[in-house]
């Protein structure tokens, strides 16, 4: 285990400090370092010499779909690149996949975010018609197996909708009882917006049925006409759900003109209602009808933020029908997300990285994330000295800890 962390640089404060952790994985103190102990190590094999290099609570990945993992070449080609079409083909293809098979992808997507430095997932797993239980069965195996290297919250997510899959809500129940801890959703892609509002009302029946958080896929798609968010958001506040309810996507609040807009977003704040977006993927899928210009497809990023909104950014997709792309690393999905919605100020580049760390910790309700006296020990020792370093080059770790231990060589 190590114990001590030294010539590390942390966010927000001067110089360099030494960080020392209990034989419990926790932050035991936090301590300047004076400029003749710096740079000087003595190699012991329980301490890490940070090198003046930046050192962070581990990037948390609250949005991901590891049962698509690397199904790339398992599933025919998306011709058109839209979501639509991908969902259909993965709908054929996953009839055949076994629970070995994706806990065996799933597990080689996770270690590639634990490499990267994501010390927690927040998965979706696809319980659909045609998935039935058996991909929920390979996620949960996949995350016994890794459960000593990273912390996994498991979304049940209804690929095929629940009012137009009459049995999404009974293998949803199922998987709750089977050991996943959100409650997900796809509201849009009901047949009308009655069901969709339908949609929402049965999300929340089961959330409390199982006291659990409510995670749901929403207008991902860039019509100005899907409006499922904000019936999501008076939904939390009528059921009394405030910070327990996160809107994964939101693109078609891009798409929204402005006043209404504003009212949806005022809406979300007072809901107290997590946005998550993912803009690699939704900068690949949306966007694909128009001409030029071309909308971006991601959600406001920018305004939600400035309205108070919890925003966080997730990777999505790795190497599957839906995103050719994606590695998990949570610092390429930062990039990505500046570039986007032109986070380029330096204020709004340290939300960009609030975007991967401390925003997605409150989705999750990790109260003992942070670099602080009795946060975990769950850290990442990156070889650049600022936030926007990390952002600009990307780098890979240089350390890699959960609870104390080092999860990378």
């Amino acid at each position: 285990m190590i114990r001590r962390i030294t010539n590390a640089r942390l966010r927000e404060r001067e110089g360099l400090v030494a960080i020392d952790l209990d034989g419990k994985g926790r932050i035991a103190a936090i301590t300047g370092m004076p400029p003749a102990a710096q740079a000087r190590s003595d190699g012991a094999v329980d301490e890490i010499d940070a090198g003046g290099g930046l050192v962070l609570s581990s990037f948390i990945d609250l949005h991901l779909h590891l049962d698509l993992a690397y199904s790339l070449d398992l599933v025919p080609e998306n011709k058109s690149g839209t979501l639509v079409e991908a969902i259909g083909l993965y709908a054929v293809a996953k009839k055949d996949f076994t629970p070995q098979s994706v806990c065996e992808r799933a597990v080689r997507a996770i270690e590639s975010e634990i490499g990267f430095g994501t010390g927690a997932i927040r998965n979706h797993v696809d319980v659909g018609r045609t998935a039935e239980l058996r991909l929920c069965e390979g996620i949960l195996a996949a995350r016994e197996m890794t459960r000593n290297r990273i912390d996994i919250q498991i979304v049940t997510f209804p690929q095929d909708g629940v009012i137009r899959d009459p049995g999404a809500p009974d293998r949803m129940r199922e998987a709750m009882r089977m050991g996943c801890d959100v409650v997900g959703g796809i509201a849009h892609y009901e047949r009308t917006p009655t069901d969709s509002q339908r949609q929402i009302e049965l999300l929340f029946d089961l959330a409390e049925e199982f006291d659990a958080d409510i995670d749901c896929h929403i207008d991902e798609t860039d019509s100005p006409e899907s409006r499922c968010v904000e019936y999501l958001a008076a939904e939390t506040i009528k059921r009394g759900w405030q910070g327990r309810v996160t809107a994964s996507h939101v693109c078609a609040l891009a798409s929204y003109e402005p006043v209404h807009a504003a009212k949806v977003i005022t809406l979300l704040a007072e809901a107290q209602v997590h946005v998550v977006t993912n803009p690699g993927v939704n900068l690949h899928l949306q966007g694909r009808f128009d001409g030029y210009p071309k909308r971006r497809g991601l959600t406001r990023v920018r305004e939600l933020m400035a309205a108070g909104v919890n925003v966080s950014a997730g990777q999505d997709c790795i190497k599957d029908p839906f995103y050719p792309f994606g590695t998990g690393q949570m610092l390429e999905v930062a990039h990505l997300l500046v570039h986007a919605d032109h986070l380029s100020s330096r204020p709004l580049i340290e939300k960009a990285m609030d975007a991967i760390t401390i925003n997605p910790a409150r989705s999750m309700h990790l109260d003992d994330y942070g670099v602080k006296i009795g946060g975990r020990g769950d850290l990442v020792v990156l070889p650049v000295d600022s936030v926007h370093e990390a952002i600009r080059c990307r780098p890979r770790p240089l350390a890699v800890l959960k609870g104390g231990l080092r999860m990378n060589k």
